[in-house]
């Protein structure tokens, strides 16, 4: 038995063994994808708390950079989505397989990320690492920018959207058809019953107006049986409430009693009147008494009265008998001869009219003609030689025995000398690369004792390597020679600015209108603000006041002080950056009224509003603030929220911005100031970093300084080097000598009141949705604190905290007081007048 009990004992344990193994992997395929499913959804909120903008560390910031280059503003859906798929996992417990409906989905979503692209972001701007975080990501850059490029901006729209819908209806088996056809067959039921009804009120009205018109044509002769025998001439006839066709009123005279005689015609028009000059007297009639048509007495009421007299007065009839119709015909006769055109008072029209002549005259009057300023103001710029210089041509020499000496074959194609640089022109042989060229910067700097030079690598639009070479003697370049060029003059439309001379000699002038923004940056000493001056001379030269209007903001006091005074100026120099950034709110406003009046008008820019409305004309508004920096300093909020807005936005009112500062780091150039300006001016600064935060490359740590700049308009693929054009203090303080000598500053009012705004009143107290509920609740119970806010509102500690400072700020509640409660110091009509009001 021992020998039989041992088997039986290692069987049983061999097949709970196997069991054992069985149930683990049946549990190990399920256990697998709630693993899975809960690495999803701890991702998801990961990234979703990433995105709100809670600190997620090193780990989590990576992760939201790589989900916003890839997805931009989409990134919060794809972390949504890991999410739902988390939860898939754990409730169905198997693979989800790549259905129909996510195919669909994602395709759609891939739309919806080339669609805010291309709605969020400029044309020109969609690859830039500060416009993909805010947009569709790579995604949408790629899918916008190919369509905007093959079919434009409203095709690229048209395309996204129809593709989106086809897509859907074809997911959902739906067709358009049917919901058409109900909607028009509701709609032709219900015109059918409309114009049931209006047939017949047309049926009733006709009926009514037959019966009138039957009415018109006889003639109530019973109330001739008043009319005296032995006086005809003189009978008072009875008028029925709706006068006769043929009756025409003659005259009327005071018969004392409240009783006018009136004497009538009752003879048709047709057998009165001959058949010339009827219509010619007519004409005459109607003209004349139009206007006194109103005056004509109720002779319904003459009837009754006259009917209804029975005392014996001097002009009582005795009653005769009823005669026969030709001789009521003849009682009533009366030559057309005597009857005298109503006189209409002309004296109320000669009022009326001289009032609106005193309101024109004025106006007329207090337009004065302006006069642009003449360029003999300024000083012109001095002659340049015509040819290549024997430096110019030392230096092709020197330059390529350098190239030689480092086994580089190039040839020198052309040399263009500038007012401050030359540019050689090189050309590589076959298999040279261009990076080992590049590289020779300081050798080649070394050989031709240059301070600096600066490659470019390749030349836009040509086969060949720009090598640019600061020339021994500078030649300034002046203002005048720019604005006489014909680049210039011929410049009618928008708001051109000069700029100065590319390498080439040729004149640079920009359109502020199609930048739309610009920022100005630079190192002291570099230009910045002689280039700020030559934009403001620009448009001084070339813009009526009633063209263009300029706000300047100038927190340095002295450098856009001499512009005051000057018609185009919205208000004075702004030099307190609390009331720059009033004066930018205002901006603002300004921007969304403008765009109010262009919906009501049905129009989409100033062009078009100017065109179709030439009496009520816009103009430019162009806002110069010269030191960014110190604005950012002070008030960097308000500011940087104004700029925003009017960089996304003001464009298509005519706002345009010009934003300079000395000191181009990323706390005063933020990410989305930047992505708000496009077109950009460098220059020279003192570092690579410094180029790179202005232009997103290098280049401007090797200009020379002294108006030498990289203009970097929107749409350009490299940046364009020039020599900025140069306006003395002199020819500026004469200038506006002139300009004022034809007319005042016409200062808005309301730019002055925003400005004299306090701090504490520009502030939005009333930003946060939940303020005014939160203010009533404080003044019904009468207590403020943070806790009630957070207890009855459902928000956090912070959000409440901060509703309560602004109470404090408003003088609605008192300052904390430790441990008692906070003074109510407002009540609720005081508050309504206040700030409600």
């Amino acid at each position: 038995m021992a020998n039989g009990r041992t088997p039986k004992t290692t069987r049983r344990k061999r097949t709970t063994r196997r069991a054992r193994t069985a149930k683990r992997a049946e549990k190990s395929p399920l256990l697998k994808y709630e693993i899975i499913g809960i690495c999803c959804i701890l991702f998801g909120v990961f990234a979703t708390v990433g995105f709100i903008g809670v600190d997620t560390g090193r780990i989590g910031h990576s992760i939201d950079n790589v989900l916003s280059y890839i997805f931009g503003l989409g990134r919060i859906v794809v972390s949504l989505s890991l999410v739902v798929l988390g939860l898939k996992y754990i409730v169905v417990r198997k693979a989800c397989p790549v259905s129909r409906s996510w195919l669909v989905g994602t395709w759609i979503y891939v739309l919806l990320l080339g669609l805010i692209h291309l709605l969020v972001i400029p044309e020109g701007t969609a690859f830039l690492p500060s416009s993909l975080s805010v947009g569709g990501g790579i995604i949408g850059a790629i899918v916008s920018s190919v369509l905007q490029q093959f079919l434009g901006f409203f095709g690229a729209f048209l395309a996204i959207v129809g593709a989106a819908i086809v897509t859907f209806l074809i997911w959902k088996n739906w067709s358009i058809s049917q919901p058409v056809a109900v909607v028009a067959d509701k709609a032709g039921q219900e015109a059918a019953r409309v114009s049931g009804k209006a047939v017949e009120g047309l049926q009733d009205a006709s009926h009514s107006l037959r019966q009138w018109h039957e009415k018109r044509k006889i003639f109530d002769f019973q109330a001739l049986d008043q009319a005296p025998q032995d006086e005809p001439e003189k009978a008072a006839t009875a008028v029925p409430e709706a006068q006769p066709e043929g009756i025409q009123i003659s005259d009327a005279r005071d018969l004392g009693n409240g009783v006018e005689e009136v004497t009538f015609d009752a003879r048709p028009i047709e057998e009165k009147m001959p058949a010339e000059g009827a219509d010619d007297y007519w004409d005459d009639i109607l003209e004349q008494g139009a206007e006194e048509m109103e005056d004509v007495p109720d002779y319904s009421q003459i009837h009754e009265n006259v009917v209804s007299d029975t005392e014996p007065t001097a002009h009582d009839v005795q009653p005769v008998n009823t005669p026969s119709l030709a001789e009521e015909r003849d009682v009533l006769r009366h030559d057309m001869d005597d009857i005298k055109p109503i006189e209409v008072e002309q004296s109320s029209v000669a009022v009326e009219i001289s009032e609106e002549g005193s309101s024109a005259v004025p106006k007329a009057e207090g337009m004065k003609m302006y006069r642009l300023p003449s360029v003999s103001i300024l000083k012109p710029g001095p002659q340049h030689t015509v040819g290549l210089s024997d430096e110019v041509r030392e230096n092709a020499a020197i330059l390529k025995e350098t190239l030689q000496s480092f086994n580089i074959d190039a040839k020198i194609l052309n040399a263009s000398q500038g007012p401050s640089i030359t540019r050689y022109e090189l050309e590589p042989a076959a298999g040279v690369k261009v990076s080992k060229i590049v590289h020779l910067a300081d050798d080649i700097a070394l050989k031709l004792a240059a301070t600096d030079i600066r490659i470019e690598a390749p030349i836009p639009g040509k086969a060949a390597v720009g090598i640019e070479v600061p020339n021994k003697k500078l030649t300034g370049v002046n203002l005048r020679d720019v604005i006489e060029s014909d680049t210039f003059q011929k410049a009618a439309r928008g708001v051109p600015v000069c700029l100065g001379k590319d390498i080439a000699g040729n004149p640079i002038v920009a359109d502020l209108t199609k930048m739309p923004h610009l920022l100005v940056a630079g190192s002291t000493g570099s230009g910045k603000s002689v280039c700020i001056n030559t934009f403001i001379a620009s448009i001084l030269f070339k813009q009526r006041p009633e063209d263009v209007k300029l706000i300047l903001i100038d927190p340095k006091v002295v450098e856009l002080s001499n512009y005051n005074g000057i018609p185009h100026l919205l208000t004075p120099v702004v030099t307190d950056p609390k009331k720059a950034a009033s004066v930018l709110r205002w901006a603002v406003r300004e921007m969304d009224d403008r765009y109010k009046r262009f919906a009501l008008t049905h129009t989409r820019d100033i062009s078009r509003y100017n065109e179709l409305h030439p009496d009520e004309t816009m103009p430019f508004i162009v806002i110069i603030i010269d030191e960014l920096a110190d604005l950012m300093m002070m008030a960097s909020d308000d500011v940087e929220k104004s700029i925003i807005r009017l960089g996304q936005k003001a464009r298509a009112c005519g706002m345009h911005l010009v934003l300079a500062t000395q000191r181009p780091s990323v706390d005063v150039l933020t990410g989305l100031i930047k992505a708000n300006v496009p077109s950009r001016i460098a220059f020279a600064v003192s570092s690579q970093v410094d180029s790179r935060t202005i232009l997103d490359m290098s280049g401007a740590d090797k200009l020379i300084g002294k108006g030498d700049m990289l203009f970097y308009p929107l749409g350009a693929s490299k940046p364009l080097r020039v020599q900025g054009a140069f306006i003395s203090d002199s020819e500026i303080d004469e200038m506006v000598e002139f300009i004022k000598g034809q007319d005042g500053p016409h200062y808005d009012e309301s730019v002055q009141k925003a400005q004299s705004e306090n701090a504490e009143d520009s502030v939005d107290f009333f930003e946060d949705d939940l303020m005014r509920q939160a203010i009533d609740m404080v003044l019904e119970t009468g207590q403020a604190s943070t806790s009630m806010l957070q207890r009855r509102f459902r928000i956090g500690y912070t959000r409440a905290a901060r509703m309560i400072d602004m109470m404090e700020a408003m003088h609605i509640v008192g300052p904390n007081n430790g441990s008692k409660p906070r003074d109510i110091l407002m009540t609720a009509d005081e508050v309504q007048q206040k700030y409600l009001g």
